[in-house]
Formats: structure tokens, sequence, C-alpha cells
């Protein structure tokens, strides 16, 4: 019997390719109340609210706005894996790995919840923090689906933001720390390393933290692992100078 496939925890991007194929997206109880809000912002909020909310201006604010409006209908979907193209999903390179590891990979939507790197996502924009009670949303309304998700090592590659709406999930996960070439804790250039661990992982089928620390990551060296507060391991990736 093969060991259980490794899974991946990835923080959306903002960067999202546009386009998709018609349909209409499937709406949990947790998913329509963002929508919802979203929506009740876009017609009644102010000007400074929605610019927090999407945190762009002028002609894509404008398509920011459409795109909240247009959720309820037939709207242009792509997987989620080919929505989003900010730094660490360019670094994963998703188009290069067999699909069937696309459903590995779980991504922490603000608009959607928890979605699968195959799973049909719109475009659109929302911070984390762009409507009220959306943290707090999310952190209540996870437990049923990441109680569902498959058996496998579970790696955490998010930043602190995203991680705090896992916060008194039971499952043991590994996390990774990211050092500049002096010993300095990065988090702005973090991104792409998060998505080479994840490339480097799904690639080789290999979760176990023994494993990942054997694997070479372009411009990096492996520093070692702790015990982290998630009842795993914390793996600590040092940039070459």
């Amino acid at each position: 019997m093969s060991a259980p496939r490794p899974l991946i925890l990835l923080a959306p991007s903002e960067g999202k390719s546009p386009g998709g194929q018609p349909g209409r997206l499937k709406e949990s109880a947790a998913q329509a109340w963002v929508r919802e809000r979203l929506e009740e912002l876009v017609r009644t909020g102010t000007p400074l609210a929605q610019k927090r909310a999407f945190e762009v201006k002028d002609d894509l604010l404008e398509r920011a706005r459409s795109e909240a409006l247009g959720l309820t209908g037939r709207v242009p979907l792509l997987p989620a894996l080919e929505r989003y193209t900010g730094v660490a999903f360019q670094a994963l390179d998703p188009l290069g790995l067999p699909r069937d590891r696309w459903a590995q990979v779980y991504i922490l939507s603000s608009l959607r919840g928890l979605v699968r790197g195959d799973d049909p996502v719109p475009s659109y924009k929302l911070k984390l923090t762009g409507l009220p009670g959306l943290k707090s949303h999310w952190r209540d309304r996870l437990a049923r689906p990441l109680a569902a998700l498959p058996e496998g090592p579970v790696w955490e590659l998010l930043p602190e933001e995203h991680a705090a709406l896992l916060k008194g999930w039971p499952r043991p996960r590994h996390t990774l720390e990211i050092l500049d070439s002096r010993g300095r804790a990065i988090t702005h250039f973090s991104k792409r390393y998060r998505g080479l661990v994840a490339r480097w992982i799904l690639e080789h089928q290999a979760g176990d933290p023994a494993a990942v620390l054997k694997g070479r990551i372009p411009g990096c060296t492996w520093e070692g692992a702790a015990a982290n507060d998630r009842g795993g391991l914390a793996l600590t990736l040092r940039m070459e100078s």
C-alpha cells in the first residue's frame, strides 16, 4: 500500500489570470455569506471602503466592482492553480506538474475559503482585511473543510496572516522558516521560496521532513529542523549569498 500523498497549504495571490470557461459557482453557506457582503459593499459602501477592500484604484477598481457583482451569474472560471499567478505560484509552476498533483494543493481564498488546486475559481479582488468580520468568519468556518482533507503529511506554507486562520486546527503540520544569507528571518521575499519548496515536495512526492531536508532548493541550503507549535517540524531554509 502506497504512503499518503503530501498536502500543501498556500495563501492566494493578488495576481490572477483573466478569463476562463463560463459557468456558475456552487456555493456553501459560508461562501454565500462572503459574496453577499461583497455585493453589498459594491452597492452601498463608500469609495474609501471599496478601495480598502480591493486595494486597487481607477480602472482596476471598476473591474473589481464589476467582478464582484457578477458572481451570482455565469462567470469565467479557471482552476485555482491557473487563476493565481503570484510569485509563489510562479515558483510552483503548476503547469509543469502532472495534473493529478494539483489535488494536493489547497489555497486559503478570502472569497471562497479552502479551495483545492483544481477547484474552479473566478477572477476577483478581495483582501482578507477587506470586509468587517471576514477573518473571524473564515476562522470559524474552515473547521469542516479542514477536517475533510485527505490523509498525508501537511505542509503549512503560509504567511502569518493566513496561518492565523488555522488557529485551533489540531492536525499536525510542518512549516518553513526562511533566512537570508546572514541568518536573518525574511518575510517579504519568502513567497518564492515557499513556492519552490512546494514544487519540490509535489515533484518528488516526498512529504517527510527528513526527505525534504535532502532536497535541493535552488539558491538555498537547509539549516535543519526543530519542533514547531503545530505538532510538526519547522524546517529552516537559508538563502545562499
